[in-house]
């Protein structure tokens, strides 16, 4: 077959696509998100050339070859093209390439790399690169440089260096003024400025010895993205960065592996080149890459070497992660994305002796519990010793959320609460007229920040998280103790009268709901546009949601007919799984597609109100007598178990290696791997 390519016939095979072709041929032609020999699906537009014949630009990784075509890879209109998806690309990428104090040293000392080394007490490292060089004289750019500086104050680089050049020689004339190690050519991604929030959340999480970012990116020698900007000449986006995500969220996938949201270019060759791994969540422009917990360990760290940026990359350092402390969001309810240690032993414990039922939550290397009282204490998470009391002033039973430092919280007087984890100052409290009894949560409409919280005066509320200020309210007939679940701009929840109703989360009306056959003393649990409830009597239910509206419902485990009811856990859901503590003290997996038990397990006394947690192929159970267990997830066999002699009703915690547990008698419990 030929074609002619830049006015030259060439014969080419006419079975693979012309992106293949034209490479063989010497004419290399870039691409983001085509890999050889792997699945893919056209997005990016940087691998255009044009169409000779209709005159239209058309994607090379995608077209194959035909007798008589002509193409141009070479000219000016194609050049443009490429460079403006780059450009487009470029604006939805939030990431440093390299650090800027390692930009902008004088003396072409790698900074950031020194810093790195110094934070993970490798001093011998550090002190290499530093052999020949000296700060002394400097006026130290590098710390003007620092965007630590744009959140509380830059870190004290040159103290650093001095104190690990003691002992190091320094030779004369191996200085070089005014040399970076940093090529000026090479093009630089920026960060941005941040938030207030992203402020707030670093200064809390990035605490190590010299409190730096460590805003380089570990990809930044594999990048594609960088690369192809570099040889387009581009100094900086055209559009600038508009990117939604969080700035310098990591998400673990396997020990190495670790996945940055901000970097995601969304090409897809990760989503389509993993076998029920990646996945998308939304569309169009807030379209997200996003990795369920329970599909990470099919995942091969191999999925790496495809990425184009560095949103895939094996980290040698685990950074802090950046997750809110509410869980993520892309999870359904239940999900974790730690592990739980292989040999559980108590690691301490710490008695309060005051009734506690609000599950417990981490915060900034503490864990945090809240008696009935309104007592809140801050506990060191590897010692258990007390650092944080605070007095909220009212009784309060409802487990509390965190965002950005920021403590919500509702109260047996009916007060919802925003009181500042930092200084323990009250920011505003909205009053209801009964009492709270499950966590507020927070969430995006339309870019705004939303808070959802029920009460049981009958009312679930729409408060602005910033000064709860009342957006909307909605009045069902009776009780609300569940809080909601989220999908898009749509609350689904359920109350004491029976009905499930939904909510538009802009205007505050009922847009469905359903009548069950008892009364729901829980929330839903989401996945995707499924909803799963269960009754108190036991029914549990699957609802197809489109839209605001209830599609489609069917009965996906029926009470039993001479049960006694009491059904107060939250499922959990997997892709193909259910997970449910019964009131027949047994812990159930029911197939979603079919709704027939996989399995069950006996359990040693009354479920009661704490849910499961998922973690890797284990979950972790309470049950209300105060047993403990594990379970593996595939057959229900029992892994582990710990009797705490205490009621549970508090959901457990799972952290890196280790769980907490929280009785009701108000003692925690940390449960991890013993180092000796």
């Amino acid at each position: 077959m030929r074609i002619n390519v830049n006015n030259q016939n060439i014969e080419v095979s006419g079975n693979r696509p012309l992106i293949e072709e034209l490479r063989d041929m010497g004419i290399e032609v870039p691409s983001m998100c085509y890999a050889k020999d792997q699945e893919h699906h056209p997005s990016c537009m940087v691998c255009m050339v044009k169409d000779m014949r209709s005159g239209q630009m058309i994607p090379s990784c995608s077209t194959m070859p035909y007798e008589g075509m002509q193409i141009e890879t070479d000219c000016d209109e194609v050049h443009e093209l490429r460079r403006m998806s780059l450009e487009l690309l470029l604006s939805d990428h939030r990431a440093d390439c390299e650090a800027p104090c390692s930009l902008v040293c004088p003396r072409g000392i790698d900074v950031a790399q020194v810093i790195l080394h110094y934070d993970r007490g490798e001093k011998a490292e550090a002190q290499a690169l530093l052999e020949g060089k000296s700060c002394e004289g400097c006026k130290a750019p590098c710390e003007k440089a620092c965007r630590r500086g744009t959140i509380d104050e830059s870190v004290k680089i040159r103290d650093i260096i001095g104190e690990l050049q003691q002992g190091i020689q320094v030779k004369e004339g191996t200085q070089e003024e005014g040399v970076s190690k940093i090529r000026s050519n090479v093009f630089n991604s920026r960060l941005g400025r941040f938030t207030d929030k992203e402020k707030e959340r670093m200064k809390e999480l990035y605490t190590q010895p010299s409190h730096c970012l460590h805003c380089a990116c570990d990809g930044r020698s594999k990048c594609q993205l960088r690369q192809l900007a570099t040889e387009a000449g581009i100094k900086s986006p055209r559009y600038g960065v508009d990117s939604k995500l969080p700035v310098k969220e990591t998400v673990p996938v396997t020990g190495r592996l670790v996945y940055e949201p901000a970097k995601c270019i969304r090409c897809g060759l990760c989503v389509y080149n993993s076998e029920d791994g990646f996945t998308f969540k939304h569309r169009g422009f807030g379209m997200q890459v996003v990795i369920p917990e329970e599909s990470k360990k099919r995942i091969s760290e191999q999925i790496a070497r495809l990425c184009p940026t560095g949103a895939l990359v094996l980290k040698t350092l685990l950074l802090p992660l950046l997750f809110l402390l509410t869980g993520c969001r892309s999870l359904p309810e239940g999900a974790s994305f730690k592990v739980l240690p292989e040999q559980p032993q108590l690691l301490w414990e710490h008695r309060h002796n005051v009734r506690t039922v609000a599950s417990p939550a981490t915060y900034n290397g503490m864990i945090l519990f809240c008696d009935k009282h309104g007592v809140m204490k801050g506990l060191d998470e590897n010692t258990g010793e007390e650092q944080l009391s605070l007095l909220l002033g009212s009784d309060m039973e409802a487990s509390f959320t965190i965002e950005d430092s920021t403590l919500y919280v509702g109260m047996i007087d009916g007060r919802v609460r925003a009181i500042s984890l930092t200084n323990g100052k009250e920011q505003w409290t909205y009053s209801t007229e009964g009492q709270i009894a499950a966590a507020p949560v927070l969430t995006t409409i339309n870019g705004q920040r939303r808070l959802f919280v029920g009460s049981y005066d009958n009312y679930m509320y729409t408060l602005t998280p910033q000064s709860g200020q009342l957006i909307h309210r909605v009045e069902t007939g009776y009780y609300i103790n569940g809080k909601v679940a989220l999908s898009g701009n749509y609350a689904l929840f359920g109350g004491c009268d029976a009905w499930v109703r939904i909510v538009d989360g802009n205007t505050g009306m009922t847009t469905d709901s359903l009548l069950l056959d008892a009364y729901i003393p829980a929330w839903p649990v989401m996945d995707n546009n499924y909803a799963y409830i269960a009754d108190y009597q036991g029914d549990v239910y699957e609802l197809t949601l489109n839209e605001g509206h209830i599609a489609s419902q069917r009965k996906l485990l029926a009470a039993p007919k001479d049960g006694d009811g009491g059904m107060l856990s939250v499922p959990v859901v997997t892709p193909e799984t259910v997970y449910l503590l019964t009131p027949d003290r047994q812990l159930r997996c029911l197939n979603r597609k079919d709704g027939q038990e996989r399995w069950h397990a006996n359990l040693k006394g009354d479920t009661g109100e704490s849910t499961p947690v998922l973690a890797d192929d284990r979950l972790l159970v309470c049950t209300k007598t105060g047993v403990v267990s594990i379970h593996d997830i595939a057959t229900g066999q029992q892994l582990w178990e710990y009797e705490t002699g205490e009621q549970i009703i508090a959901q457990p915690i799972v952290g890196d290696g280790r769980f907490y547990i929280q009785t009701a008698r108000g003692t925690l419990l940390c449960f991890g791997e013993k180092t000796s």
